[in-house]
């Protein structure tokens, strides 16, 4: 994988990581205002329209961009094994 993007999509997944779990501990303490911080973060990572939404309903959209990354990151290291087979570089 052209190295950058391997790595965007692996520190977007760690980002979101932090952010399932900080969720996770604001659902299970009862609290209901997402940080502005989180949204932005949230927003970043490519999922809009967090803002005012509550940790449970957050929840499973972050794990669907996940996912997401997760697709991409597996599609990106194929197509490098398939440069390095063909001697490419």
């Amino acid at each position: 994988m052209a190295g950058g993007e391997g790595k965007r999509l692996t520190r977007q997944l760690n980002e979101l990581d932090r952010v399932l779990d900080f969720l996770e501990r604001m659902n299970f303490h009862q609290r209901t205002e997402v940080p502005i911080s989180v949204s932005d973060l949230l927003l970043g990572c490519g999922l809009a329209g967090t803002i005012g939404e509550r940790p449970m309903t957050l929840m499973p959209r972050v794990l669907n961009l996940q996912q997401d990354l997760r697709r991409q990151l597996a599609s990106a290291s194929r197509m490098d094994r398939k440069r390095v087979i063909a001697g490419e570089s």
